[in-house]
């Protein structure tokens, strides 16, 4: 009942809504099969000779791995992209983006996903700022210049799952050396970002925003968190969906739904066309 009045509440703050920013994180795409990474037991059940070299997620998600350890580094993005090109977006992402065409006078997808979901779903390009990056693109791992590109080949390395090894890395087309993906890494100081989907979102941001949906947020990287409440103290209506209450900690909203986005959305689509 009362996951039902969240439901009803949520439908009717879409509906009034004019210019609306969806917050997803990794929640968003654990609906698809994509692995969050941050339960350290699923970590070690998925990749045994990582837990043999006490190679946390952390660990291998650094340009230190890709300079120390790159055949696990590399091995640990190629099985990624290729899990993420076995499965696909749920439905949630289908109801995101009709809203988008056909419901919001504006709208804007703030996404720290790094599994080019909402583009694979159809999402307008220049409606989307990937801020953690892409594992679809890829930039010089010596930073030799600023350029990244975009690289949708799968299998792109050869990938040994016994050993958790990657060889016949992809290289940089300037310099020849290696490449890394285009992705904002722990302690990474040299991800080169994406200018054009950064200037996008401040474009965005110039008017107001009356409603923020924040979804799937872990609280591990609670960068929509924040940017949930900033939007709120400003005076945006803000709905939350999460099964996880605890989600709701940081920023208090309004309306909030106890439901993976997978099963939310739907239920909402089903209400607002």
């Amino acid at each position: 009942m009362v996951t039902h009045k969240a439901i009803l509440q949520a439908a009717e703050l879409i509906s009034n809504s004019k210019r609306a920013l969806f917050l997803t994180s990794a929640g968003m795409s654990a609906d698809s099969n994509i692995p969050t990474f941050r339960d350290k037991d699923g970590y070690w059940e998925n990749f045994p000779p990582f837990k043999e070299k006490n190679l946390q997620a952390q660990d291998l998600a650094s340009p230190w791995a890709f300079r120390n350890e790159l055949p696990h580094a590399w091995a640990f993005y190629e099985w990624r992209r290729q899990n993420a090109n076995e499965n696909m977006p749920h439905e949630g992402y289908k109801v995101i983006d009709q809203w988008m065409k056909n419901h919001f006078e504006d709208a804007f997808i703030h996404t720290t996903n790094t599994d080019g979901y909402h583009l694979r779903s159809g999402c307008s390009t220049n409606k989307v700022l990937e801020v953690h990056g892409s594992m679809w693109r890829l930039q010089c791992l010596d930073v030799c210049s600023h350029i990244f590109w975009t690289e949708e080949t799968v299998p792109l390395c050869k990938l040994d799952r016994q050993t958790m090894r990657a060889s016949n890395y992809p290289t940089c087309p300037q310099c020849h050396g290696t490449a890394r993906p285009h992705i904002l890494m722990f302690g990474d100081m040299e991800y080169v970002g994406h200018p054009e989907q950064e200037k996008n979102f401040e474009n965005f941001l110039r008017k107001e925003v009356d409603l923020a949906l924040l979804v799937g947020s872990s609280g591990a990287v609670p960068t929509n968190d924040y940017l949930a409440l900033e939007l709120k103290n400003r005076g945006a209506k803000l709905i939350n969906i999460n099964p996880d209450q605890s989600a709701n900690n940081i920023a208090q909203a309004e309306v909030f739904i106890p439901l993976k986005s997978g099963d939310a959305f739907p239920q909402l689509g089903a209400l607002i066309c």
